[in-house]
């Protein structure tokens, strides 16, 4: 048995490693594209991307795990079926229960893993990410500009337009802006410009430099043009970063326990039923494997994921259902990993020899 558990161990494993490669990959990549959706329309900064797309990572890691060990044991068993070992097994006294208590160890480690993630360091990485996100809003009004595009200054007041941009540096080539303070709006256009910080004041001011400078006042409609060789505009101090009000899902699981709210409650068992998704669909992976070696190797894919889908959105349902009150929390989401047990057994019951008492159980009641 040492031999049998270490052999299937293996093969999970090296599926699970492609799985979660692929899963990751295909998850990244969308949220990479979002994160970049972000920084084209001005919210989020460049430098801000490679850090949101790994706490955005370390959360999707709660979702893909699971279904990364499912689709892992479903393809190990699917091979192990086609190559008809699973039938030496069996000729050799190992039946599905001694298969399934060899699954069984690492489907715990594993579990075990999803729910260190689910309870520790997935709020963890959910509150980083709200407060860079909190942060990139909170900056000041050139920290986020991006050559080529119109950028609105963060209070409503302009707007500013680069030709060419050096963050590093922060200088600016052809530079327009228009600006809104009091009764006076200015339009002002230059060469080139530059943030610069008062050494002695701490003041923060962008210097324009061979521009023009167009203002308008709006009670007496008098206008001025003002060409300049070199042009400061102070900029507004920049805010006092506050930490944001976290979400629950950022919530670490002491607050939320200590707060004992009915949506706490949701959210802990949400993050409970992490750890019994993946011993659900452990368990659901072995009878939906089995097939014989005229079928295909993927014959009953699209099924399992079938069952994964209708589990997963029963979970999701039921979550919506305790946040709103409209069923116990006792009931809450426990209901729906007892049925995938439920469902589990039936798959492992020898379907032939029931089908058998159940016929002439019912001829007899026939005469």
């Amino acid at each position: 048995m040492l031999v049998l558990n270490r052999y299937l161990a293996k093969e999970v494993l090296f599926a699970l490693l492609a799985v979660v490669t692929v899963l990751m990959l295909i998850f990244t990549s969308g949220e990479l594209i979002g994160l970049y959706g972000e920084v084209a329309g001005g919210s989020l900064q460049v430098k801000s991307v490679l850090t949101l797309l790994g706490y955005h990572s370390i959360t999707n890691l709660v979702f893909v795990l699971p279904l990364s060990f499912y689709i892992a044991v479903l393809l190990a068993f699917y091979r192990l079926y086609k190559d008809n070992e699973m039938i030496v097994l069996a000729a050799c006294g190992i039946g599905q229960l001694n298969v399934l208590r060899a699954l069984w160890r690492p489907a715990l480690v594993f579990a075990a893993l999803v729910g260190v993630l689910a309870f520790m360091i997935a709020p963890w990485a959910e509150a980083e990410g709200e407060i860079l996100i909190k942060q990139a809003k909170e900056r000041s009004d050139l920290d986020g500009v991006n050559a080529g595009r119109f950028n609105e200054l963060t209070r409503g007041e302009g707007v500013v337009y680069t030709q060419e941009f050096n963050q590093a540096q922060g200088t600016m080539g052809n530079v327009f802006l228009q600006h809104e303070w009091k009764d006076k709006s200015s339009i002002i256009t230059s060469a080139s410009g530059k943030r610069e910080i008062n050494p002695e004041t701490g003041d923060r001011f962008f210097i324009l430099y061979n521009g023009y400078r167009y203002d308008t006042e709006y009670k007496t409609g008098r206008s001025a043009i003002v060409k300049f060789g070199e042009h400061g505009i102070r900029l507004p101090d920049e805010p006092e970063l506050q930490r944001p009000q976290l979400r629950q899902r950022a919530m670490s699981t002491i607050d939320i326990w200590r707060r004992g709210q009915i949506g706490d409650i949701a959210e802990i068992q949400w993050r409970f039923s992490a750890v019994l998704t993946c011993l659900g669909l452990a368990v659901l992976a072995l009878p939906l494997s089995r097939t014989s070696a005229r079928q295909g190797r993927y014959s009953k894919l699209a099924m399992a994921l079938l069952i994964y889908i209708i589990y997963t959105n029963m979970v999701s349902v039921s979550l919506a259902w305790l946040r709103k009150g409209q069923i116990s929390m006792w009931l809450g989401l426990w209901w729906v990993h007892v049925a995938a047990i439920l469902l589990a057994v039936l798959l492992y019951i020898e379907w032939k020899p029931i089908r058998y008492y159940v016929i002439k159980l019912l001829t007899r009641l026939k005469y």
